[in-house]
């Protein structure tokens, strides 16, 4: 059974019974709730919850999960002409979820700005073809649940389709040309859309802002 926390949403290894602890809770940066560790599956998710999916912005959709589940994380799908990209994840995948984001063109590629986000990650590459999901080399230990899908990139930058690029951010920047993340675990990671528009404030993970230039 994939185990999910129910505190911090990210599901765990394969195990007969639940984890003892999440590490990912454990951690100072996080929590343990004052009722202590406790655990659900993804059947239990898709009994008392469902994912809300909203146009944000021509070609970026949110996906949020309705009651909120785990920290109220919420994931994008953008549309770009060479591929879509889902930045971040939520710990809620059902048939209706896979069937609406299918009929937007379905996914690509993941990407992954810091281990808040890690959730449900591995059932939806499955669910869509074994996509590969991006995470920076600096998280590793934070993942999970290990699979032949989660690549792991290394330096300040990683190019995805599109144009888009994830930029590996920590502490705050002078630079607002560029995305600056104030890291959850080690030095997040934020992404570039070079068709917004320069100056908007784009969509973002917990703790991630981003400040956008157009594409010249």
């Amino acid at each position: 059974m994939h185990w999910i926390c129910s505190t911090c949403g990210t599901q765990q290894e394969d195990t007969p019974q639940p984890p003892r602890r999440c590490p990912i809770c454990d951690d100072s940066r996080q929590y343990v709730g004052w009722e202590g560790q406790h655990w659900t599956t993804l059947d239990g998710l898709r009994t008392r919850h469902r994912n809300a999916i909203r146009e944000e912005e021509p070609g970026v959709w949110s996906i949020v999960t309705e009651p909120t589940f785990g920290i109220g994380q919420r994931a994008f799908l953008v549309r770009t002409s060479e591929g879509n990209i889902l930045w971040d994840c939520i710990s809620l995948l059902d048939d209706g979820t896979v069937r609406a984001v299918r009929d937007l063109g379905g996914i690509d590629v993941m990407a992954i700005s810091h281990p808040h986000y890690y959730s449900s990650m591995i059932e939806w590459s499955e669910a869509f073809g074994g996509v590969p999901i991006w995470i920076h080399e600096a998280e590793r230990e934070w993942v999970r649940r290990r699979s032949d899908a989660v690549r792991f990139w290394t330096g300040d930058t990683h190019g995805l389709p599109g144009g888009a690029t994830l930029i590996r951010g920590g502490g705050t920047s002078t630079d607002t040309r560029r995305c600056t993340t104030q890291a959850s675990f080690s030095p997040a990671t934020s992404r570039r859309w070079p068709w917004t528009a320069a100056g908007r404030v784009s969509y973002t993970a917990t703790r991630t802002w981003c400040r956008w230039e157009p594409r010249r």
